[in-house]
């Protein structure tokens, strides 16, 4: 069935549903506990602005007994492009009062693709006092491939080269809000690289 008829935006092509995530998420959501005990007081810091449904829906499907903080950071690497920009600017940190001395980190964020923000914020994060980061993406592309030498301990789905937006991933601030993930084609925005 062509995308336009599946109700996506001309020039999107489907990639993962909403129900292939939800069920990807349940299992994420299931392993969280088992990884991250109580004990090591975990946090959830979430990369903003990518990350907010994909952090907002896993959060939710924690058991209710399972004690963990949430906080936000935002930064970027993209701007309103399709390639990372190869510098990584952090725009918004962690509130000050907030101390990770011993705590585990979850760091939530939307796609592991360089490595280069995740790499950034690790180092960042480990000089704010945690003890121990866990990756959890949405996102891993070409896993193997990224030269920072980050590895999440959670990803949800691999994909390739295609640019992926949906489910809170965007190309210039467009397409956050679809339900599912989608592939850009790159004729139809041929005014950008990919």
């Amino acid at each position: 069935m062509p995308a336009r008829a599946r109700g996506l935006p001309r020039g999107l092509a489907p990639l993962i549903s909403q129900a292939q995530i939800y069920r990807r998420l349940s299992a994420m959501a299931r392993a969280i506990p088992r990884r991250i005990p109580v004990r090591e007081r975990p946090i959830a810091i979430v990369v903003l602005q990518g990350a907010f449904i994909f952090a907002a829906d896993l959060l939710r499907r924690l058991p209710s007994t399972y004690d963990i903080d949430v906080a936000f950071l935002r930064c970027q690497s993209y701007g309103s492009g399709t390639k990372s920009s190869g510098r990584v600017m952090l725009l918004q940190d962690i509130d000050s009062e907030i101390d990770l001395r011993g705590r585990t980190v979850l760091l939530i964020d939307d796609i592991l693709d360089s490595g280069l923000t995740l790499k950034f914020l690790t180092d960042h994060l480990k000089r704010r006092g945690a003890k121990r980061i866990r990756v959890c993406v949405l996102l891993h592309r070409n896993p193997g491939s990224n030269a920072s030498g980050i590895v999440p301990d959670l990803a949800g789905f691999p994909v390739r080269s295609e640019f992926v937006v949906g489910y809170g991933l965007d190309y210039a601030g467009r397409y956050r809000h679809l339900p599912g993930l989608a592939a850009l084609v790159r004729h139809a925005h041929s005014g950008k690289k990919q």
